[in-house]
């Protein structure tokens, strides 16, 4: 089964990713690394997962699918079984202060 997961490099994300591998998915993971949380920290979350050959990390956001669309098709994905969506703004702050920006990511 060809899974896909959103926000695929935060902490629930990447674990999400790692269990489903072990269940016997090939996992395509999609995040934008949003600066809000330490991108290098999200690249560590996924350290284990880039060397499994039924592991794809797609750097995009869901909030441009032109460009969403055009990344998943450059990294070879062109179907899925599975979406589960796990991408989100974080921070209760700043979702005051862009609140459009998270009802786009959020919902």
């Amino acid at each position: 089964m060809r899974t896909l997961v959103t926000g695929g490099a935060g902490f629930i994300g990447s674990h999400l990713c790692e269990r489903l591998i072990a269940r016997g998915h090939e996992v395509v993971a999609i995040d934008n690394f949003d600066p809000f949380y330490d991108p290098a920290i999200k690249r560590a979350n996924l350290a284990s997962l880039a060397r499994n050959d039924h592991f794809k990390l797609v750097e995009a956001d869901i909030r441009e699918p032109t460009a969403l669309f055009a990344a998943l098709h450059a990294a070879g994905v062109q179907e899925l079984d599975l979406i589960i969506h796990l991408a989100a703004c974080a921070g209760v702050r700043r979702s005051l202060e862009r609140p459009l920006e998270y009802s786009r990511t959020n919902l």
